[in-house]
Formats: structure tokens, C-alpha cells, sequence
């Protein structure tokens, strides 16, 4: 009896032990990635679990923006999630709104996260100030779709689109018809009456993303430092050169119909109207799928008169501050973070249609097959603002200032004075909204 009972009590400690040592870290991560790409990353987040058995991870798909109500109530509550994907537009202000904590170098380097890895403008996404906060999983860019058929018909090389200035004129103008057969330029060509035109500049955001895209071209850096509050300054004759540029398409060049929307430009592409479509690179699936539509991809070209920049959007995984977390949680999460966007996740990832967010996926024989790949050598010429939060507030500003001169609403000169004015209208009500700084 005695030997049972200290049999009994031998193997309950053991037990007591073992489920100590072998306890397993619950972790919850909040993410928006509720369309087509939801499937993938519910799979990678399964396949995580199966690599290893000290880490749970529940994953919730929620749209963004409910996403982003929720983070600081949740925070404020002690509920927040453990882990949390937030887009470049709005990371910046939860990091200085203290909601995000930061990723020191110990809980990097212990988890293995290398910022070599990554492109440069993405991974200064989810810095401030020297320190890093957010990790990016996911990358998109302005890209130019065009039609092969109309390239060839117009007497151009379907399989070498534009890439500069001159190049893109050159070929706007021949890839331009009006209903009688005349191109810009021959007389008695009416650009009122367009059968087929080289491209449409939209309104509002889409246009907005294509006039910021040229704009950065120009070297416009839209915003001052943080040590100045973060004055808006693209009323420069920089951003003027650019928007005059684009509102000159159609209203000069005659190769863009007037009115034209984001919508009414995808149809007409389709429709093989439109021979070229600027558009984001979450467009190819729905291109793929129209039927006798034989387009190729290539970077969006050089319209500006500087460097190569391009228009670029990216999601980071980030760490939510927690009331009662542990180190341990922590730890874990980063883990997460780190198998989540090694190069084998990242390649993964690109098959819901996002971009490679580092060069070693980009130039990797497992991309070599997406159509992609057209654009692998504008990955790193991204341009996203940094360090800036109220990328939203701005972009309203922007996109409204540009609208009003491609509608013919102002000129470029004064619609960019009253969008800087009221970008920083809006930039200091969003400097009134933080903290006080610690």
C-alpha cells in the first residue's frame, strides 16, 4: 500500500512536470486579409502550428478598417492580440500613439530577424526613430497592364513597353484613335470622340496613386520632418510639373478620355479600348480571367523628370502593447513574426497576388513563373512615406487637389496651395489627437 501510494505520488509530480515544462504558448493575431488571400494565410497560420508544438496561434480575420477601430480599445482594455497586421497608412500613428510595443534588437536577433532581408523602404515602414515595430509580410505597387494586340496593331513592340517619358508619349499617341481613324496630331482629329486611347487618369484615389507615383518621380517628398510637425509641402513647382503633366494628357495630348474613373478604366482595358491600364498589382487575377484579353505587366515607367520611384503599399506584423504579457509571450510571438516572413512564407504569400517583400524571394526560382516578375527590378524603388502618421490625412488632401485640376474644377497651382493647406489642417488635428510625448 505504501509503495503504491508513493508510486502514485512519484508519477504525479512527473506528470505535474512534464506539463509544466511542455506547457504551450497561446498566442492571437488579428489581420485583414479577408478576400481571395484569406485561405493562404489561414494555411500558413495551420502550418506554423504543425512546425512546432510550443506555439499555438489563433488566427481572426477582420476587415480593416473594424480592425483598426478595435486595436486601441483593446489595448486600453488588456485584451489586445498578441500579434497584429497593420498597412503602411496607419502603423505609424498606433506606434506613436503607444499602442504598438517595440521589437527590441535582443527580441530580434533571438528570433531571428535580419533587416537585410527585406527591402529598404519596406522595412523603414515600421521603424520610428531608430527603432522597429512592425515587420513586413506583404507588398504592393502601381504597375503598368498593357495590351499586346493594340501594341502590335499601333506598329509597336508588344514584348518592350515604355519606360520613360518620351517613350510613353511616343507610343500614347499611336496607340490614340478617334472614331474617323485620326491620331492626335492629324488634322481633323476630335478628341471628343474616341474609339481607342492609350490610357485613362482616373479620380479620385486611383488618380491620386498615379499623380503621387510621378510626383515622387519629380523628387517631391510631400511632407517636412517630424521636427518641423510635419508640414505639407507638395505645392512645390516640382508637384505642379507633375500634375500639369498628367491633366495634360487629356486635355493637350489627347490620349485620355476626360472623366475618366478608376471603373471606367478597368472595363475599358478589358473591353480592349484602353491600350494601357495603371492599376494596382491586385488586378492581374481579374485581367487573367477575361477572356481574348492578351496583356503583358511591366513597372509602371519613368513619367517624372527624376530617379525612379513608384507608388507602394505593404502590411506589417506588429506587437500590440500588452497589460499583463510576459516575456515569454513575447518571445513567442515574435517567433511567429519570424517564420511568418522567412523567404519559403514570403513566396507563398505571393501566390494571393501580393509582392515579394524581400529580393532573395524576388530573384528566387520558385518566383521565376509569376507574371510578376516583369516588375522585380521596381521592388526596390518603392516609395512610401515614413515615419509619418497621418498618411491618410494627406492623401485626402492630395487626392482632392489633384481631382480639382484634372476635372478642370482649378488650376494646378492654386488646387495644390489649398490641398497643402488643408492637408496641414488636418495633419496638425492629428498631432493634437496624440499622446503627449514621454
Amino acid at each position: 500500500m505504501q509503495l503504491s501510494k508513493l508510486r502514485f505520488t512519484f508519477l504525479f509530480f512527473v506528470s505535474l512536470l512534464f506539463s509544466t515544462s511542455f506547457a504551450q504558448i497561446e498566442l492571437d493575431y488579428w489581420h485583414g486579409f479577408t478576400g481571395p488571400d484569406l485561405p493562404i494565410m489561414e494555411r500558413l497560420v495551420a502550418d506554423f502550428n504543425a512546425s512546432q508544438s510550443e506555439i499555438v496561434v489563433t488566427a481572426q480575420a477582420i476587415p480593416w478598417g473594424e480592425l483598426f477601430q478595435q486595436i486601441e480599445p483593446s489595448v486600453a482594455a488588456g485584451q489586445a492580440p498578441d500579434i497584429v497586421a497593420l498597412n503602411e497608412d496607419v502603423i505609424t500613428s498606433f506606434i506613436l500613439r503607444g499602442a504598438i510595443q517595440e521589437m527590441t534588437p535582443d527580441v530580434l536577433a533571438t528570433a531571428g530577424i535580419d533587416s537585410s532581408r527585406f527591402y529598404e523602404s519596406l522595412w523603414n515602414v515600421g521603424t520610428v526613430d531608430g527603432k522597429v515595430y512592425g515587420v513586413p509580410i506583404h507588398s504592393v505597387m502601381l504597375v503598368m497592364y498593357y495590351n499586346k494586340d493594340l501594341f502590335e496593331a499601333a506598329g509597336l513592340d508588344p514584348e518592350n513597353p515604355p519606360q520613360t517619358r518620351e517613350e510613353f508619349l511616343e507610343a500614347a499617341r499611336a496607340l490614340t484613335t478617334d472614331a474617323s481613324g485620326l491620331r492626335p496630331g492629324e488634322e481633323g482629329f476630335d478628341p471628343n470622340n474616341l474609339t481607342q486611347w492609350a490610357v485613362g487618369i482616373p479620380t479620385p484615389w486611383m488618380g491620386g496613386t498615379i499623380a503621387y507615383t510621378v510626383a515622387a518621380q519629380n523628387g517631391v517628398t510631400f511632407v517636412g520632418s517630424s521636427d518641423e510637425s510635419y508640414p505639407a509641402n507638395f505645392d512645390s513647382a516640382e508637384a505642379q510639373e507633375a500634375v500639369q503633366f498628367l491633366v495634360d494628357l487629356v486635355n493637350t495630348e489627347n490620349v485620355s478620355p476626360a472623366n475618366a474613373t478608376e471603373q471606367s478604366e478597368i472595363d475599358a482595358f478589358r473591353a480592349g479600348q484602353a491600350a494601357m491600364n495603371f492599376n494596382g498589382v491586385w488586378m492581374l487575377s481579374q485581367y487573367q480571367g477575361q477572356e481574348g484579353l492578351n496583356f503583358g505587366v511591366a513597372p509602371f515607367p519613368n513619367l517624372g523628370t527624376g530617379d525612379y520611384k513608384v507608388w507602394g503599399g505593404s502590411s506589417h506584423l506588429a506587437l500590440p502593447v500588452q497589460r499583463n504579457g510576459t516575456p515569454e509571450e513575447q518571445a513567442a510571438a515574435a517567433t511567429f513574426v519570424a517564420w511568418m516572413t522567412q523567404p519559403e512564407q514570403n513566396l507563398a504569400w505571393t501566390a494571393a497576388g501580393g509582392l515579394p517583400t524581400q529580393s532573395a524571394v524576388a530573384e528566387g526560382e520558385g518566383y521565376a513563373s509569376n507574371p510578376m516578375t516583369a516588375i522585380s527590378e521596381a521592388l526596390p524603388n518603392t516609395f512610401v512615406l515614413t515615419g509619418f502618421p497621418f498618411i491618410s490625412q494627406f492623401r485626402a488632401a492630395w487626392d482632392t487637389a489633384f481631382a480639382s485640376t484634372l476635372l478642370g474644377e482649378k488650376d494646378t497651382a492654386t488646387a495644390l496651395t489649398d490641398g497643402v493647406s488643408e492637408a496641414n489642417s488636418r495633419i496638425q488635428d492629428g498631432l493634437r489627437s496624440l499622446p503627449p510625448a514621454q
